[in-house]
């Protein structure tokens, strides 16, 4: 299996937290709920069994978020901190 980079501890959590902001925007991002899937979970997928509508139709073990749009801003925000963490 290939290496996977990992954040690091950004900040506590909480709604106004670098971390939430990440959390909330990796989600709707990542999401497929209410609309045309990109990157649609495998057939096998448990989650399709789920009984929350969100966590089936998203495609995520998830039901916070998935409905929202994401920051556009958030892609170079991340990019940012993925940089900075090569940089260490």
């Amino acid at each position: 299996m290939g290496c996977v980079k990992l954040l690091g501890h950004v900040n506590e959590p909480g709604p106004d937290s670098l971390r939430g902001y990440i959390e909330r925007n990796v989600i709707a991002l990542l999401s497929n709920y209410n609309k045309p899937a990109i990157d649609a979970p495998s057939g096998k997928w448990l989650g399709h069994l789920c009984n929350r509508e969100k966590v089936r139709s998203s495609g995520l073990w998830n039901q916070n978020h998935v409905d929202e749009d994401y920051d556009p801003e958030f892609l170079e925000v991340f990019e940012r901190l993925v940089s900075e963490m090569d940089e260490r």
